[in-house]
């Protein structure tokens, strides 16, 4: 082999050349399956432990979060909705709050009708009830009916306002905002309509409102940037493909700013292409808990 090295050096080259791009291509075409076939079959649990003074019961609350199915054959089918519906009802969480983003409106698929998409969250169970808020791509003017589609199955969407739940681990607020980029987000309207001092959860689809988000909520949750959807090894998200205007602040997991608490989920679905790559589909998990002041 050194010899053909030395004596051909050009046949050399181009041999071990083509191996090369031989191997490469190989190892793109593996990645491409997997991120495209593979990845975003996988459904996996992440929980935060949350402990903050602005929750005053003894009682801690579990919540699980679910956003951004997309649904579209046959990337997410209802059934697939279906498996993650049973899968948080085995969760036995206190409360189930729903982030928006129930359609998919990327070219590679068969849309799927409103009623049948969301007919799967009728069967989502929870001690302190099942909340929802709408995301961007439901207003979507090609894939009408998804508002209307998730009203009716008796989950109630919150918009700029807030309800007060009475559950065994105490009297709280469950807020939603209106989405931001479709409607009008409007925070301040929303608080007006929270009357005592009891804890508030507040719902946004897109995360870049708790920049305003008021000291007084206890938790805010959102979901829309799917965690970057493709992540690059070493180096995580991408900034430039986060929709939203604060770059990475916002992308992904449990954030943390002047004591307020964010946790923004990775959701199920896709859009843009239908590939996930370092960042599965995956149900959230919230265990909030009382932490002394001081």
């Amino acid at each position: 082999m050194s010899f053909i090295a030395i004596v051909m050096p050009g046949l050399f080259d181009r041999k071990y050349g083509r191996l090369s791009l031989l191997a490469l291509f190989t190892f793109a075409v593996l990645i491409g399956i997997y991120a495209l076939l593979i990845e975003p079959r996988r459904l996996r649990v992440v929980e935060y432990d949350i402990a903050t003074p602005k929750w005053p019961y003894d009682d801690g609350l579990t919540i699980a979060l679910i956003a951004d199915p997309h649904l579209i054959w046959p990337w997410t089918t209802p059934d697939d909705l279906a498996r993650v519906v049973r899968r948080v009802n085995a969760l036995d969480a206190d409360l189930v709050l729903l982030l928006g983003d129930y359609v998919g409106t990327h070219p590679f698929g068969v849309q799927i009708s409103p009623a049948t998409g969301v007919a799967p969250l009728r069967d989502l169970r929870a001690r302190c009830g099942v909340y929802a808020v709408l995301g961007n791509h439901d207003f979507d003017p090609k894939d009408t009916g998804w508002p209307e589609a998730l009203a009716a199955t008796d989950i109630p969407v919150l918009q700029n306002q807030a309800l007060r739940i009475r559950c065994q681990a105490g009297e709280f607020w469950i807020a939603g905002l209106a989405e931001l980029w479709k409607q009008h987000a409007d925070i301040a309207q929303t608080m007006q309509t929270i009357t005592d001092d009891k804890p508030v959860i507040m719902m946004t689809h897109n995360p870049d409102a708790f920049a305003q988000m008021p000291d007084r909520v206890a938790l805010s949750v959102a979901g829309h940037t799917h965690g970057g959807q493709v992540r690059i090894p070493f180096f995580g998200a991408v900034p430039w493909v986060i929709p939203s205007r604060y770059g990475l602040r916002y992308a992904y997991g449990h954030i943390i700013e002047e004591g307020k608490d964010l946790v923004v989920t990775g959701g199920l679905g896709m859009t843009g292409l239908p590939i996930r790559f370092l960042m599965p589909p995956e149900i959230t998990v919230i265990h909030l808990s009382r932490k002394p002041a001081g």
